[in-house]
């Protein structure tokens, strides 16, 4: 709450009369104002735009292979999950981005609002006004649920966490992300069952812990606005030591729980586990190797695809 009055109090009454000018400017039509958000959605979502629509579309996609869906309902199943997982981006990056501008002004200097595009009030009023809209679109679509959970982990971010204790509340928070795109993505085609939940659990927690990793490459900038990372309290090199365990032991993890009980065919499965495996142990030697910010965030974007290729495994397995 602490967090949110300083975020209005710092935007103050200059910056929101220079957003409202922006909209009601006489000399500027709808289709300004179309092209104005789209820019500043695109840099919004531009970072994180693979973890967003990738996973909820792929489970997506996973479902209708599993239930043998017709192209017609694979089709829909995978319009409706881009939607909510679009929603689901513009949700979480305008309300982080509001509340994360300092760190992006030094790591990210292509958001809108280091960009100058806005300001912390205009992506907070953005996020106010988002929230309603993905709601009702949850609803309409079936997802409802889900959209809730994660609308009620933002707004406990919002209105609770520390940057004294980002360590603690970032992976939960992260889990329950992944936890609500994977069943939003499952649901908009089919019942969710205990395959779909052991996909579902698995991805959601392993990869979210082992993805801590993430905040070496950010070690800076969480320094300069006093956010606790384990990076910073533990130190960088035993990060690097538990990223690279974790994506060493992966490829073990999903084959047990997996890849095995699917019973699919052996060159699906050794594709899947083939693909998987190259690409997390390639993570992991790069995180000991090349210790660089500019490394760290290629590795990074490497765990990123890996994550992706778990993810893809489910539909191979299943077509």
């Amino acid at each position: 709450m602490t967090a949110l009055r300083r975020l209005f109090a710092r935007a103050g009454t200059t910056a929101a009369r220079v957003d409202t000018r922006a909209v009601r400017s006489p000399a500027q039509g709808y289709r300004s104002l179309i092209v104005r958000e789209f820019r500043l959605t695109s840099r919004m979502l531009a970072h994180n735009m693979l973890l967003v629509l990738l996973p909820t579309v792929m489970f997506a996609l996973a479902a209708a292979a599993y239930t043998h869906a017709s192209i017609l309902g694979m089709a829909a199943g995978v319009g409706k999950a881009a939607l909510l997982s679009m929603l689901f981006g513009y949700v979480f990056d305008s309300s982080n981005q509001a509340l994360g501008a300092e760190e992006d002004r030094r790591n990210k200097p292509y958001r809108p609002i280091p960009a100058g595009l806005t300001d912390e009030r205009g992506l907070m009023l953005r996020f106010v006004a988002a929230m309603p809209v993905y709601t009702l679109v949850g609803w309409l679509l079936g997802a409802l649920p889900w959209v809730l959970l994660f609308q009620l982990s933002i707004i406990a971010q919002l209105l609770w966490a520390s940057p004294r204790y980002y360590m603690w509340w970032k992976t939960p928070a992260n889990i329950s992300g992944s936890l609500t795109q994977l069943a939003t993505g499952w649901s908009v085609v089919a019942a969710l069952d205990s395959t779909a939940w052991t996909w579902i659990v698995t991805i959601s927690i392993y990869l979210p812990i082992t993805g801590v990793y993430e905040d070496v490459r950010d070690a800076e900038g969480d320094l300069a606005v006093g956010r606790r990372t384990a990076p910073l309290v533990f130190g960088p090199t035993p990060i690097r030591w538990w990223f690279a365990v974790l994506a060493l032991l992966l490829p073990l993890v999903v084959y047990v729980l997996l890849v095995h009980p699917a019973r699919a065919a052996l060159w699906r499965e050794l594709l899947a586990l083939g693909v998987i495996t190259i690409l997390a142990w390639w993570c992991a030697a790069r995180a000991l190797a090349y210790r660089n910010t500019r490394a760290d965030r290629l590795t990074y974007q490497l765990f990123t695809l890996t994550w992706a290729m778990c993810l893809a495994a489910a539909p191979l397995l299943w077509w």
